[in-house]
Formats: C-alpha cells, sequence, structure tokens
C-alpha cells in the first residue's frame, strides 16, 4: 500500500498544470517536512547540497534557494552559518513554513518556470532541490539561475538520474558552456558518488 507520501508525491508528478500543482503543494505543506521525498525523487537532499555549498562558497555568500518549500535547504544552510538567504516557491502554503524558520532574508511565491524575477547577476549560489523533477521545472530553468548567479558564483542543483536521461539535461547544461553563460564544475559526466542522482554544480564565467 502507497504511504500518504507517495500518494501526494504521485498526484504531483501528474498534475500538469500549474495552478493544481499549487494546490497541491498548498495542501501538503503542513506535513511535508516529515517525509522523505527526496529519497522518493532519487535525488540529494538539502543536507547533502547545503553541504556543497559550504564547499564552495563562503558562509557569507547570498544564496537563493529556488523551489525553497517548507525551507529545509535554509535550515541546513543556516546550521552552516549563511545568513543571507532568499528563497522562491511557486506554493504560498510552502513559503508560510518557510517563514516561520526564520532563517530566510526574503520569501516570496514565483512560477520558476518563467524565469528567476527581479534577480540577475545578484546571487553567489543559486540551489535548486526538489524542483528539477517530472512535471516541475525542465532544464531550461537552469538558465534563468545562471543569469540570477554574479560572475563567478555557483548553481547547485538535485536532479534524479532518470529524469538527467529523460529530460535532456545534458543538451542543456553543453548548451550553457557552448553560450558562456555555466560551465560544469561536477555533476554532468556522472551520478554523485556520495548519493542519489546527480548532484550539478554549474560556474558562471567570471
Amino acid at each position: 500500500m502507497a504511504t500518504d507520501a507517495e500518494e501526494r508525491l504521485a498526484a504531483v508528478l501528474a498534475a500538469g498544470e500549474v495552478e493544481e500543482v499549487r494546490r497541491l503543494y498548498d495542501e501538503w505543506a503542513p506535513t511535508y517536512d516529515g517525509e522523505e521525498v527526496a529519497a522518493l525523487l532519487g535525488h540529494a537532499g538539502p543536507e547533502r547540497v547545503a553541504a556543497r555549498v559550504a564547499e564552495l562558497v563562503d558562509p557569507r555568500t547570498d544564496v537563493l534557494d529556488a523551489g525553497c518549500g517548507t525551507g529545509l535547504v535554509g535550515v541546513a544552510l543556516a546550521a552552516r552559518g549563511f545568513g543571507s538567504l532568499d528563497g522562491l516557491d511557486l506554493s504560498p502554503g510552502m513559503i508560510r513554513r518557510a517563514r516561520r524558520r526564520r532563517v530566510y532574508h526574503d520569501l516570496g511565491p514565483a512560477d520558476l518556470g518563467r524565469g528567476v524575477p527581479g534577480a540577475r547577476a545578484k546571487f553567489g549560489v543559486v540551489t535548486c532541490v526538489g524542483a528539477l523533477v517530472p512535471g516541475h521545472l525542465g532544464p531550461g530553468a537552469l538558465t534563468g539561475f545562471a543569469r540570477a548567479a554574479v560572475a563567478g558564483g555557483y548553481v547547485v542543483a538535485a536532479i534524479p538520474e532518470g529524469t538527467w536521461n529523460d529530460a535532456g539535461y545534458d543538451a542543456q547544461v553543453a548548451g550553457l558552456a557552448e553560450q558562456g553563460f555555466a560551465s560544469p564544475v561536477a555533476g554532468a559526466d556522472g551520478p554523485d558518488p556520495d548519493g542519489p542522482g546527480r548532484l550539478l554544480v554549474l560556474q558562471v564565467p567570471r
């Protein structure tokens, strides 16, 4: 028998329409934190992503948590001394949960499928955990993330292996490099040796 998390996740992945995805996440927000969604999807979780960010940059770095959900990445970064954190998410219900954590400087709703609003060359790191999956953002979102990062900044994104293979991430990452938007530092050549899926790290040229 499927668990509540599995049933909710299946509904979200099958939704298709942005408004339906937003509604489903709003309903899920109160219980989301207690469920191992990253493991179900097969990608690196918030702790692993935060640890990678801490390896790359100083804790004083401005970070955008794209698709922040209830703020689990923000909590993991704050525990590592990061204090300049902004978050964007499709779901107002998720944002309300994230705001209660008191680790973000600014939080707001955004359909990241349309790009990163009001942010160009602003952040030292853009993270994305849980939104680069079927029925959510596609590989094109990486372009918006790279544009939101400063020169020399990073995009750190968790992507399930199956999604990477099926959705054209190889071609998107290669295109970003060819066009001079961002070059892969890690994760483009194979799965993360320390966990499930790809932990993609892109760097914007200096």
